[in-house]
């Protein structure tokens, strides 16, 4: 070779995004056979893999990302560029279906059938679980986690587990497969998977990562760094108080907030979508307590979508259960609006708590009450006394209120409220996340967060039911 040709290999050889775009060919998800051109979700794995492994000489990392972005087809394009570019070197995928092996055999079929011949190198054997290549004694081979003991016997310089939260025999194939690394410079180790919930080894992994008491990293994905998780919203679309809470915390535009409630309503299910699209690691690993009051599926099986029809509202109340102080990490102020409808059902219509300045969350009751043109403003005034009505009529003088002390325990006070909800008498109108997670993580018992929606929520349902005869005739609840 000429130097221009020496430059040139040097390059692909050392600069893995100029080999990828120039050397490997993928299949898009509309069908076409196109360079490997990294994806903004991609190129932040790499530059954290990057780092790594000139910081510490080996890479370590738990990946925790949502569906269709790219990691998977990364690491394997990643592992493919090293073991054809020296000797000696053997890399291995672990995946948890069958389906997914074969999938991942493709992409690296795929890579090899379209590499440049001058830089693609010959292999001697190919299969449906591995491709080595001879003249460099060099390999790379796929299991499936369903096969006890796959990959002990090898020793690997390269190890990709993929979707580990949904591997069979987990714990057996991380004291074997794993071992089959040493703790040497060059190594790779790579753990990727979207949640399953906060339990078993992919979260104990991600937490040890995060809290950084083991030696891997942990690198997280959001669903929103995706161009095309976007859908250009109708003339008529209006965000709720929880999309613009959420656009607030995650900077989305209405774009990207459409095609989270349409995947949402596709999923049929806001905690289905935060498992597969986290925004968040916290969103990601969302867990319900066994012993909450309320359970998601009856939330689920209770709610309401505006465009339904709901019935007309006889009263409408803000509740709101103020915080002694707004600074970082103090509790929030629970606001919370709810209607009775003439079912005589209570309906959940929005959500609009927060850590707010007393100024701020008076501004922000104020608002509630004249967007949902609510009758009454119920506050507990355990912590603020006199002072919370003060700063309300500071405002406005007229607004009709209500202040409620609570003379028993939290736990007495969720109670009858929360089998109003077993009843099927009490119905959220679209989403309230943050609300929902707190309800089903509420166990007094156990103590934790304090649930400042959650008592916002007892306060206004304990108003517009509790605090009134039941209905007369037959107790038919739904």
């Amino acid at each position: 070779m000429d130097t221009r040709e020496r430059n040139i290999r040097r390059r692909l050889r050392v600069n893995f995004t100029h080999y990828a775009q120039r050397c490997l060919k993928i299949r898009t998800k509309n069908g076409r056979i196109e360079p490997l051109l990294l994806n903004a979700a991609q190129r932040h794995i790499h530059q954290r893999l990057e780092a790594q492994l000139k910081n510490n000489g080996q890479v370590r990392a738990v990946i925790l990302k949502g569906r269709q972005q790219g990691c998977s087809t990364y690491v394997a394009a990643r592992f493919y560029w090293k073991v054809t570019h020296k000797k000696g070197l053997r890399a291995f995928i672990l995946t948890h279906l069958e389906e997914a092996s074969q999938r991942i055999h493709e992409i690296v079929r795929r890579f090899h059938d379209n590499c440049p011949p001058a830089v693609r190198p010959h292999a001697s054997q190919s299969s449906a679980r591995a491709l080595h290549f001879d003249r460099l004694d060099s390999g790379y081979a796929i299991g499936t986690a369903k096969s006890q003991g796959v990959g002990r016997a090898a020793t690997l310089q390269y190890f990709h587990g993929s979707e580990v939260a949904y591997w069979t025999n987990a714990e057996a194939h991380v004291a074997g497969i794993l071992q089959a690394v040493p703790d040497a410079p060059g190594t790779e180790v790579i753990l990727e998977s979207t949640a399953a919930g906060a339990e078993g080894l992919f979260y104990t992994l991600a937490m040890n990562a995060q809290a950084g008491k083991s030696a891997y990293e942990l690198i997280f994905i959001p669903w929103f760094w995706q161009d095309e998780y976007r859908k250009t919203p109708p003339d008529d679309f209006t965000p709720t108080p929880e999309e613009e809470a959420h656009a607030r915390e995650f900077g989305l535009d209405p774009a990207q907030l459409c095609w989270r409630r349409l995947k949402i309503a596709e999923l049929g299910s806001l905690h289905v979508f935060r498992r597969e699209y986290p925004a968040s690691v916290k969103e990601a690993f969302t867990a319900d307590r066994p012993g909450a009051l309320w359970q998601r599926d009856t939330i689920e099986k209770n709610r309401r979508d505006s465009a339904d029809g709901l019935p007309l509202m006889k009263r409408v109340v803000v509740a709101v259960d103020p915080a002694v102080s707004s600074r970082a990490g103090s509790d929030e102020t629970g606001i919370v609006v709810a209607g009775l409808g003439t079912d005589d059902h209570a309906y959940v219509l929005a959500d609009y708590s927060g850590r707010y300045t007393p100024l701020e969350w008076a501004q922000k009751v104020l608002e509630a009450y004249n967007r949902h043109d609510a009758d009454r403003v119920v506050a507990e005034v355990n912590q603020g006394g006199e002072l919370v009505e003060y700063t309300l009529r500071t405002l406005d003088s007229r607004i009709p209120y209500r202040a409620v002390r609570a003379s028993r325990g939290k736990m007495a006070r969720a109670e009858p409220v929360a089998a109003l909800d077993a009843q099927g008498r009490v119905h959220h109108v679209g989403l309230h996340a943050k609300m929902e997670d707190q309800m089903c993580r509420f166990d007094p018992l156990e103590g934790g967060e304090s649930p400042d929606r959650v008592d916002a929520r007892v306060w206004a349902i304990t108003e517009l039911l509790l605090t009134r005869p039941p209905p007369s005739g037959p107790k038919v609840w739904r």
